[in-house]
């Protein structure tokens, strides 16, 4: 979580809270504040300009945050002491082949569903309410970094003064694609919260639920993508870019592993029914033969058109312009033609205004679904294509069963309300011999 101060009532806030670790001003930092902070149990990371952390090491600091690239000396100072290193840098220059502890950006959107004019809803072409999410370009950092790194998105939010949900959105936006948001409150929030304002109280006591939450079920977070589709993505063809296909995929709940060219090889493609290379091109022979072969076991294969190629926005921006998103419309169609009827794991019916993500490991599967709406949304039914033998909702207000039955492909769910977050726990049956 990002401090603005670092003093008594901000530690008293965060006392029993699942936040771990605090990014504190170097200007406010004291040793006193580090030394009470450990007691507590979080680690202090100061905010330091790159070129200078003399004053983070003096302040006994676990380690040191900026906002760019730390020069040489910086870097080497705190290497040797010992310390975390944590680089906030542009999407297009984050570095996940030197297998950093942390990847960190604060290029991002605030999530949320877009408005238009006067409050309208816009619509994208995957029709219905457009989410503004994060999700894409984290799922793909997902796939490519190291399982041990961490990643972070430090997107600030909006300057005017929000409630509890528009955190837990954020919060969801990242976990649901493995990463961590910063936890950063508007100024208007945190002087609430000082003055002890009941309401701030309560929204923050709902806030750090979901924390807790999302501590506990860390591990059903950082499970991969699971999905018999899957999409082959680069950074250098837009991976890392927000409202690509990635994220229009998602927008009509259907679950998409995303691969790079490198994990075509192996055994990458075991569950794949379906895979999209929308680049061809770009594959070594090695990679193009993989594509075929699962192809020859069955699976359809879909590449891009011949030539085509996403021309992409400047490094300064994360989204398409209204002209890329025409030139991205094109293979659009195609695509939702080919996956807008089928069921590659679990089809969601019911669920505007909400994202899910379906996550394997350790033999059973995790849906996670994130409410992007300012209400909650009742009669979610999930279909999926395989037999279950349990379902249990997580919620930050707990855990409940879910009744399981059977459907002409496999097994249905029927969901209890959304309210925010959650993630159904799905244990298939096992197979008769």
């Amino acid at each position: 979580m990002r401090l603005p101060k670092a003093d008594a009532f901000a530690l008293e806030l965060l006392a029993g809270s699942a936040v771990n670790c605090v990014v504190v001003p170097q200007g406010e930092l004291a040793a006193g504040f580090v030394e009470a902070a450990h007691k507590q149990g979080l680690q202090v990371l100061a905010e330091a300009p790159a070129d200078s952390v003399d004053a983070a090491l003096a302040a006994g600091s676990d380690g040191a945050v900026a906002q760019g690239r730390f020069n040489a000396a910086a870097r080497a100072k705190l290497q040797a002491a010992g310390k975390r290193v944590v680089e906030i840098v542009p999407r297009a220059e984050l570095d996940w082949q030197s297998k950093p502890e942390v990847l960190a950006t604060a290029q991002g959107l605030w999530p949320g569903i877009r408005a238009e004019k006067d409050g309208a809803l816009q619509a994208h072409p995957t029709s219905g309410p457009w989410i503004e999410t994060n999700g894409g370009a984290l799922r793909f950092l997902r796939a490519i970094a190291a399982p041990e790194t961490a990643i972070w998105i430090t997107v600030r939010p909006p300057r005017e003064p929000l409630r509890a949900a528009a955190y837990i959105k954020a919060l969801g936006d990242a976990a649901i694609s493995g990463a961590t948001w910063l936890v950063d409150l508007d100024a208007d929030l945190w002087a609430a919260l000082r003055n002890n304002d009941e309401r701030a109280r309560k929204d923050w006591q709902r806030l750090t639920g979901v924390l807790k939450f999302y501590r506990d079920q860390r591990a059903l977070c950082r499970w991969r993508d699971y999905s018999a589709l899957a999409l082959v993505e680069e950074a250098a063809g837009g991976a890392l870019v927000s409202g690509g296909v990635v994220d229009m995929i998602a927008a009509k709940h259907i679950p998409v592993t995303v691969t790079t060219p490198d994990g075509l090889t192996g055994n990458g493609l075991a569950d794949t029914r379906m895979l999209l290379t929308l680049d061809p091109a770009a594959l070594t022979a090695e990679q193009k033969e993989a594509a075929r072969n699962m192809a020859r076991r069955g699976g359809t294969l879909v590449n891009g058109p011949p030539g085509w190629k996403m021309e992409l926005p400047p490094p300064d921006r994360v989204t398409y312009s209204a002209e890329q998103l025409k030139q991205l419309d094109e293979i659009w169609r195609e695509i939702n033609s080919l996956i807008n009827r089928r069921n590659f794991a679990v089809r969601v019916f019911g669920a505007p205004g909400m994202l899910s993500n379906l996550k394997a490991g350790e033999g059973r599967m995790a849906l996670h679904l994130v409410n992007y709406t300012d209400y909650p949304v009742e009669n979610v039914t999930l279909h999926f294509n395989a037999k279950l033998k349990s379902a249990r909702w997580l919620t930050p207000r707990g855990e409940r069963a879910l009744e399981v039955y059977d459907t002409e492909d496999g097994s249905g769910v029927d969901m209890p309300l959304v309210e925010d977050v959650g993630i159904v726990l799905l244990e298939a049956a096992q197979e008769k011999r």
